[in-house]
């Protein structure tokens, strides 16, 4: 039996059924003045009725804690599935963090020399007032 919420609104209106047949009224109240009133055919007909909604509920409840302990694994595996990706993620950007470093690190190299070059390049006085 595989479970749905439809299944638990059926079970309450048949349990709803049961007393509202036999009493005319919902089942919470129904009270102790309501049952002693009834003949023995009813109280019969009210057990026999009440066990069977029992009996399917119980049913339905082992099909509901089968499905539920499905999703529980489900959710479970879907979180395990997420920590990793975000592992991966955290790992993806720490690489491109290092090769920007590396980047960085060889242009500033580049520019040093560059600039060491120009420096060793000692111009004259009058090189400086012509520029």
């Amino acid at each position: 039996m595989a479970f749905s919420v439809g299944m638990l609104h059926g079970l309450e209106k048949e349990w709803d059924a049961v007393f509202g047949g036999n009493f005319g009224a919902n089942w919470e109240k129904v009270n102790k003045t309501m049952v002693t009133k009834c003949d023995k055919g009813t109280l019969v007909n009210l057990v026999l009725s009440a066990v069977q909604v029992l009996g399917k509920r119980k049913d339905t409840l082992r099909s509901a804690a089968v499905c539920i302990e499905g999703h529980t694994k489900a959710v479970i595996e879907i979180q395990k599935e997420m920590l990793k990706l975000k592992d991966d993620l955290l790992k993806s950007k720490s690489e491109q963090m290092e090769a920007v470093q590396t980047t960085v690190k060889s242009e500033i190299r580049s520019f040093s020399d560059v600039v060491k070059a120009r420096c060793e390049d000692k111009m004259t006085t009058s090189q400086v007032k012509g520029a």
